[in-house]
């Protein structure tokens, strides 16, 4: 400290001097650039660093304290605007409780120990109260039951007799009931229709509310603002609400249509379970050529022997056998048989056959067809009386002349099919029979409908991309998935006569915009049939196959 008072007495006394001989005249005036009384605080010199970290420090604690009164403000706010929703609410709820409901929901909450809290004016009795609510460990979250007490002028009001409702809420009454019925059958079809599997449900945390919040929530559901008397709200406001409400419900039609077509799209037409249930609609079960059976599928295997319904049936050979579907020819007292077994318990190919021959110029044909039922599964029986064979279409041979008979036959086949708003959709020349002698005219008829559809039925099915068979056909971009229903046995009829021409798998190709089929050594009269069948566009199948039936009846028949 000496040293320090010598230092500042030295230079108070160099200043002196400096001023006295500016005084006397010898020069320029002098200041000095430092400020000592900041260099020199309380007897301790400070450097410039600390003087400019100081002023920082000042600085950065102002903008702090601003931050923190910008923030109490805006607490302050956000509080404002809760009161206000409070207050809300509150008027809300006074305002339901004005026209049939009480101002206060009586209800008691029992929990494990028995303890009891109420709210209203009173916890009541368990005489006045039944409906009560146990917590149970089971349990996630808080259940609350109200129980709105009874008015007295209620009483009065039940012994009216009740006010007939306008008009325009009679037909609101109507179309809101409509439209909860529809939703109902769509739920309840989509319940049994699909079978997607197990799908992974992500829903979104669901806000926590108190009871007597719950209970304001449930009770400001019960009434609209819309049908609320001596409310407050203008009525712009209630137009406004009535707008809203009736977006809501144009949505939700929207939505419940989109998913009716999603569900139609996804559920499979073919499923057994969907022809179980269409089946229902018919009394098939008392035709005399369908034979109930208590007891399981029998095993089907070639060289054995079958008993059903009393007839002895000899298994010779496999003609087709496709994961649950298996057809057989077999013989019974002479006569050519064929046995189709699958593992489903619906008679659909019973109930197809039944509907081809109905009215139709092939309804005096000889075959006959019986079905077996067992408990898991079914036997189809095709035969002939007499001396009349049944043979495979597969089996006629590369004759032209034959092939052309049998293309005749199937485009009448197919005809009938269409105009009883039947399809196929699964025609290839092994499924196929002919039954008739060489003196008598031939005719065709499918033993296996497996892929078939019944369009009568089957209304939500409108376009190929619905159907399962007509897979491939839309990969290879032969159809395209807006075609109707229809062209998926035109391929067939393609797929099938091609076959028999050739031996060999159809494999169209495109040219341009038209697809054809190889045929160099065959007449221009094939190569018009495929080019029709194949390039269908928007016509109608029923005109296609006609023409084509009188263009080669003229050359065959």
């Amino acid at each position: 400290m000496e040293g320090l008072s010598v230092s500042s007495q030295s230079a108070n006394e160099s200043t002196v001097q400096v001023e006295a001989g500016l005084q006397d005249g010898g020069g320029a005036s002098l200041w000095s650039p430092y400020c000592n009384e900041d260099l020199m605080r309380g007897g301790e010199e400070l450097c410039f660093e600390e003087l400019r970290a100081e002023r920082y420090n000042q600085q950065k604690q102002k903008e702090m304290e601003e931050k923190m009164r910008h923030l109490k403000e805006q607490q302050e706010q956000l509080s404002q605007e809760l009161e206000e929703k409070k207050r809300l609410l509150l008027r809300k709820s006074q305002q339901i409780s004005n026209v049939d409901q009480p101002a206060a929901a009586l209800f008691r909450i029992l929990d494990e120990s028995g303890s009891v809290e109420s709210a209203g004016k009173s916890a009541p009795s368990s005489d006045e109260l039944p409906d009560d609510v146990f917590l149970r460990p089971d349990e996630k979250g808080l259940c609350v039951r109200v129980q709105f007490p009874t008015r007295p002028d209620q009483n009065q009001q039940q012994n009216q007799p009740p006010a007939q409702p306008s008009r325009a809420e009679r037909d609101h009454r109507a179309e809101r009931d409509h439209r909860a019925e529809r939703d109902h059958r769509a739920e309840r079809d989509h319940r049994a229709e699909w079978d997607l599997g197990p799908q992974e449900n992500v829903s979104q945390p669901k806000k926590q509310l108190s009871p007597i919040e719950e209970i304001s929530v449930e009770a400001a559901s019960l009434i609209s603002p819309g049908e609320l008397s001596g409310s407050n709200s203008s009525p712009l406001e209630q137009n406004q609400e009535q707008n809203q409400e009736q977006n809501q419900e144009q949505n939700q039609e929207q939505n419940q249509e989109q998913n009716q077509d999603s569900w139609s799209r996804a559920v499979d037409p073919c499923d057994p379970e969907v022809r179980r249930r269409l089946l229902e609609r018919f009394d098939i079960t008392s035709s005399p050529n369908l034979h109930p059976e208590q007891r399981p599928l029998p095993a089907v295997e070639e060289c054995s022997i079958l008993d059903l319904g009393g007839d002895t049936f000899f298994i010779r050979s496999r003609l087709l056998d496709r994961g649950s579907v298996s057809i057989f020819r077999a013989a019974a007292e002479n006569q050519s048989v064929f046995i189709k077994v699958e593992r489903c318990s619906a008679p659909w190919d019973f109930y197809l056959f039944t509907r081809l021959k109905e009215n139709s110029p092939s309804a005096d044909r000889p075959a006959l067809i019986s079905c077996f039922l067992f408990e898991d599964g079914c036997i189809t029986v095709y035969r002939l009386p007499g001396d009349l064979q049944l043979t495979v279409l597969a089996d006629c041979g590369l004759d032209p002349v034959c092939v052309g008979v049998k293309a005749v036959r199937l485009l009448e086949l197919v005809l009938q099919l269409h105009r009883r708003s039947l399809l196929h959709a699964g025609l290839r020349p092994g499924i196929l029979a002919s039954c008739g002698t060489v003196a008598t005219r031939d005719w065709l008829f499918p033993l296996d409908w497996s892929s078939s559809l019944d369009l009568d039925l089957q209304k939500e099915v409108r376009t190929v991309q619905q159907i399962p068979s007509a897979q491939a056909y839309l990969r290879l971009g032969l159809l395209q998935p807006a075609d109707p229903p229809h062209t998926v046995d035109l391929v067939g009829v393609a797929e099938t006569i091609y076959f028999l021409l050739t031996n060999s798998e159809m494999k169209p190709e495109k040219h341009g915009s038209s697809w054809t089929v190889e045929l160099d050594v065959f007449p221009p009269t094939w190569r018009r049939f495929f080019c029709s069948l194949l390039n269908a566009g928007g016509r109608s199948s029923i005109s296609i196959l006609s023409e084509l039936k009188d263009e080669l009846s003229k050359f065959y028949l």
